[in-house]
């Protein structure tokens, strides 16, 4: 994700768009720096406690010594990996990349997308964020829009947050020009939007998965499980503060606090914290999390991804040098780390 000086951008009802990082209607695809405190040691909501200090982190390990190598990628941002190929987000198009970093499709997606991507139902799903704004479903196999999904009048899509796809549907979250914001459902068999919800005005992120639709709420620092049936809220689970990108997997949901430099893990089943886990030194600018190769991975500052055991609950590695704020995706075979600051993508084989 995108981090940049704090914006403040009207929307048209009519025009659509993406919002800024406060979750108010706007244009760009960029997210403002998260501030706050460091971690600490005291009791996390729901009766976890940090394993360990900030200070107490692992050495950072050189990315090239870890088998990894950098590939030139102008500006890439939000990543998704699928059958071993990385599809990144770049200005105005999605673009597929092999194991070698060689482009192997590019999809025009004008200006850009503004929201992590996800796959599913053989399609990886991305939200456009422009006058018109719109949901995009590739094809995986040949690279092809599919569909293209636009929003209900007066909705913009909202930027710095997350497409969800799972529970037999695709969701994201949307905005009026006043500053509404709903929980748009669609339909994968269909391609269009079947249902809107009305949620509170801070969420952000959408994932779905065991059982239930999970949304973000970075200023109060929850994530809301919410009911696929129906839109109902049925859980306000308090995490840490800055709550925004998350992931589902290792049967659990882990949300990333970004103030607080937190990783928070939910039981789906109980709607309870199991372990609230530091991974950086202070507040993460920008940051993503992904669930893959058997680990967490959350992208954060003062290095480039750090490695989360979903057994023990504990960082167990930390690799690269700090580059800025970027994406994080992860499958069997490799973790993949965006770096847009410095025009890189980096590829990490794992054991």
């Amino acid at each position: 994700m995108r981090v940049t000086a704090p914006l403040v951008v009207l929307l048209a009802v009519i025009g659509g768009g993406c919002s800024s990082a406060d979750d108010s209607p706007g244009t760009a695809a960029r997210s403002s720096p998260a501030s706050g405190s460091a971690a600490s040691s005291d009791p996390t909501p729901g009766g976890a406690t940090l394993g360990v200090e900030p200070t107490d982190l692992p050495e950072v390990q050189d990315v090239g010594a870890a088998g990894g190598a950098r590939l030139d990628v102008a500006d890439a941002d939000w990543i998704q990996v699928v059958d071993g190929a990385a599809w990144t987000a770049v200005p105005g198009a999605v673009v597929r990349l092999d194991d070698r970093g060689r482009e192997t499709a590019r999809v025009p997606a004008r200006p850009g997308s503004c929201l992590a991507m996800d796959v599913g139902d053989g399609s990886l799903w991305v939200g456009v964020c422009s006058r018109s704004p719109e949901v995009l479903r590739i094809d995986l196999a040949t690279g092809e829009v599919e569909a293209s999904i636009p929003l209900p009048p007066g909705l913009g899509l909202v930027p710095e947050g997350s497409v969800g796809a799972g529970e037999g549907s695709v969701w994201v979250i949307a905005a009026s020009g006043t500053g509404d914001k709903e929980l748009l459902q669609i339909d994968p068999r269909r391609d269009r939007v079947v249902s809107r919800h009305r949620m509170p005005l801070t969420v952000a992120g959408v994932r779905a998965g065991l059982g239930g639709v999970w949304v973000t709420d970075p200023s109060n620092g929850q994530l809301l499980h919410v009911d696929p049936a129906d839109g109902h809220v049925l859980a306000r689970i308090p995490t840490g503060a800055g709550a925004r990108f998350f992931d589902i997997g290792e049967g659990a949901v882990w949300v990333q606090n970004n103030t607080d430099g937190t990783v928070t893990r939910v039981d789906a089943r109980t709607d309870e914290v199991v372990a609230t886990i530091p991974v950086d030194q202070g507040v993460v600018n920008g940051g993503d999390l992904a669930v893959g190769g058997g680990s967490v991975w959350a992208r954060v500052t003062s290095s480039l991804v750090t490695e989360i055991d979903p057994d023990t609950n504990t960082e167990v590695a930390r690799y690269g040098m700090p580059e800025g704020s970027g994406s994080v995706a992860a499958d069997e075979g490799s973790v993949w780390i965006t770096a847009h600051d410095v025009d890189a993508v980096y590829r990490i084989p794992l054991r």
